[in-house]
């Protein structure tokens, strides 16, 4: 099979932040009945997700910021009693992540919403074009990590 031409490849790259953006306005409409910002209610759910004691710079890296730009988020996310950063055992300078009995209400309510608002926006798109969608968009991410890798100072 052929490569995809220039332009298929072209019009690929930049959909992708149009679509990031559209998704991100939308689960920020469906979560304002939590009262969070997105960005706070962002690590709340992937605490959740990735389960109590991960770590900050984890977290962070899965966000895709720098762990000093979460400080602040986390601080406010802690401030309103939904998750506790907690010393790591032997190492003073990392921090795990858990959530309280708040943040876990929190968190299931919101992937309601969520799952709410995916059944609504994809309604109707085949299953074997998502899974197409995801197969490509997680081959393009792999790719992009090996090629990174290979430039002078690797992927910093």
């Amino acid at each position: 099979m052929p490569d995809s031409s220039p332009d298929l490849l072209f019009a690929l790259t930049n959909s992708l932040q149009p679509a990031r953006r559209a998704w991100q306005m939308l689960a920020s409409r469906a979560l304002g009945a939590s009262g969070l910002s997105l960005a706070v209610a962002t690590p709340v759910l992937l605490v959740s997700r990735m389960g109590d004691g991960v770590l900050q710079n984890v977290l962070a890296e899965r966000i895709g910021v720098h762990p000093a730009a979460l400080v602040r988020t986390l601080d406010q996310a802690e401030a309103a009693g939904l998750l506790e950063r907690r010393m790591v055992p032997g190492n003073r300078r990392l921090r795990a992540i858990h959530l309280l009995d708040e943040g876990r209400r929190l968190a299931q309510r919101m992937e309601k919403e969520l799952t709410a608002l995916r059944a609504e926006v994809f309604g109707g798109i085949p299953g074997a074009d998502v899974e197409t969608a995801i197969r490509v968009l997680q081959l393009m991410e792999e790719r992009a990590r090996e090629f990174t890798a290979q430039w002078p100072g690797g992927g910093d």
